[in-house]
């Protein structure tokens, strides 16, 4: 498969005071190839973000330019590999590729598939005076170092405390410390203090509120850092449950469920005298909505009021960020929101987005031309838009290696309606959570999600948009308007699949 790669870095939407980082450097074997930085905005949603761009020469040589205010974790989506380091800004850097391997059609589309984790290689680095950094000095070198002696230990302690052996993190945390090199660099000396809160964790010999007040309590919050946002996670994890078992926090499931008020559940959360200040409280009901939304702890729809109050509420501007973002997130797939963008080519190579089929309903399915029961779905589809075209469309996403043979098969077959070739933006299996083929869903005219997902062809799929339909009171309008054929007195199967007594 001929794979697009993309080497990105970004900073968020760009905030004031940013300085340029430029990373350069020659790998001919991705010469033509699109290479694009990514960074995850914020640590909860865990969203990566897309920035700059550039393409490798034909010689090899690459060299993009962006803005950075702080330092932060960048990723390259190389092939089979997701290479990661630490831009700082005002430097340069330097840096080779892995050797390039591209993912192939049946990676892609497996839902198992994982890239394998590397450290972008470093060749030299010049910080915003110009000035050569020691290898020994670098911000990456230190950290690769540093996780090379903690991960170890953490690995140990994690283990012993699940065999239930008696652990003394005290003893670790001074071992690792006093191997710490001392620096002026505040970045590393932050991950490295936040990594230490780890071992605690991981030892479950000092509870959460004892690392809240170690480690959080009195101190700023570290957005963009990413052992704080680790060690941040891992402490705060099931916080509406675990305080709503206490005498204090008994009345969170009202405050959330019933009342809505992120004001409320701020105040709540401040009798636990773990949360002292604002910014942290606040950090925390961020987390927990995210989190809860996935659970069935807590109503989705009062969640999601308590996120839209969060935005307007709150007066810390990353906050607002951060409760968009996850906004976003966990209302792509859902009923009645707008469904992921796409810009993707159909057989006739044109480009076609998910305003293309605005004002008539679009059943959309992922598929291959290759799988077995995709192939029994084609001919059940086409029997549908045979029956139904006059107000639905159909539309295939194809995760086929070839553009050109998912056009060949659509021809070959006859098909009437749109077949999409996914290459032209590989992440679409990602945006629309594919982990099987096929998955489905409908979307109304307005271009809202109607069903998420919908059913396959050959599961009842008639009766789910007759439903959907005539909850709306469009069936029997559709039948005055022609687009629906009354097939009640003559179609016996049609009034079976579609539960309408026949007359």
């Amino acid at each position: 498969m001929r794979t697009i790669l993309v080497f990105v870095l970004i900073l968020f939407p760009l905030r004031i005071g940013a300085q340029q980082v430029t990373v350069s450097g020659n790998a001919p074997d991705y010469a033509g190839c699109v290479l694009t930085f990514f960074v995850e905005d914020n640590y909860i949603d865990r969203i990566e973000v897309k920035s700059e761009e550039c393409t490798v020469a034909a010689d090899g040589s690459f060299s993009c330019t962006f803005p950075c205010k702080d330092t932060r974790l960048i990723y390259l989506h190389l092939g089979v590999f997701k290479a990661r380091f630490f831009a700082q800004p005002g430097f340069r850097y330097e840096v080779k590729l892995p050797p390039r391997t591209d993912v192939t059609t049946e990676e892609a589309s497996s839902p198992f598939f994982e890239e394998v984790t590397v450290w972008l290689t470093i060749l030299s680095t010049r910080d915003n005076q110009g000035k050569a950094v020691a290898s020994e000095e670098e911000l990456n070198m230190r950290i690769i170092r540093f996780d090379e002696g903690f991960n170890p230990m953490y690995d140990r302690l994690a283990v012993d405390a699940a065999k239930r052996k008696t652990v003394k993190a005290d003893s670790v945390v001074r071992v690792l410390k006093e191997s710490m090199p001392r620096t002026n660099d505040r970045y590393f000396d932050d991950y490295a203090f936040y990594r230490t809160g780890l071992l605690y964790f991981a030892a479950q010999q000092n509870g959460v509120k004892y690392i809240s007040n170690a480690y959080f309590a009195g101190k700023p919050v570290l957005y963009d850092n990413e052992a704080y946002m680790d060690l941040f996670g891992a402490t705060y994890d099931k916080y509406f449950m675990y305080f709503g078992r206490t005498k204090e926090g008994e009345i969170i499931y009202d405050a959330i469920n019933i009342r809505k008020s992120f004001s409320e559940l701020k105040r709540l959360l401040g009798r636990d005298g773990i949360l002292p200040s604002d910014d942290l409280r606040e950090l925390v009901i961020l987390k927990n909505i995210h989190d809860e939304f996935y659970s069935d702890r807590f109503s989705r729809h009062s969640l999601l009021e308590l996120l839209d109050s969060a935005i307007v509420q709150t007066r810390i501007e990353r906050h607002k960020e951060i409760a968009g973002q996850i906004r976003s997130k966990i209302t792509k797939l859902l009923r009645g929101f707008a469904p992921p963008e796409f810009s993707l080519r159909n057989q006739d190579d044109k480009l076609v987005s998910p305003e293309t089929y605005k004002g008539k309903y679009l059943y959309l399915m992922f598929c291959t031309t290759q799988n077995y029961v995709c192939l029994s779905q084609y001919e059940l589809l086409e029997e549908l838009y045979r029956t139904h075209g006059k107000w639905l469309q159909i539309a295939v996403i194809s995760a086929d290696e070839n553009y050109t043979d998912m056009c060949d098969f659509r021809r070959k077959n006859g098909y009437e309606w749109d077949f999409l070739h996914y290459a032209g933006d590989p992440d679409i299996l990602k945006k629309y959570d594919i982990r099987i083929f096929p998955t489905c869903y409908l979307i109304d005219p307005d271009g809202k999600l109607a069903l998420s997902p919908a059913p396959a062809a050959n599961d009842n799929l008639e009766r789910a948009l007759y439903r959907e339909l005539s909850g709306k009171g469009l069936w029997d309008e559709y039948i005055r308007k022609g687009l629906i054929e009354d097939k009640k007195r003559t179609d016996k199967r049609f009034d079976l699949d579609l539960g309408i007594p026949a007359k």
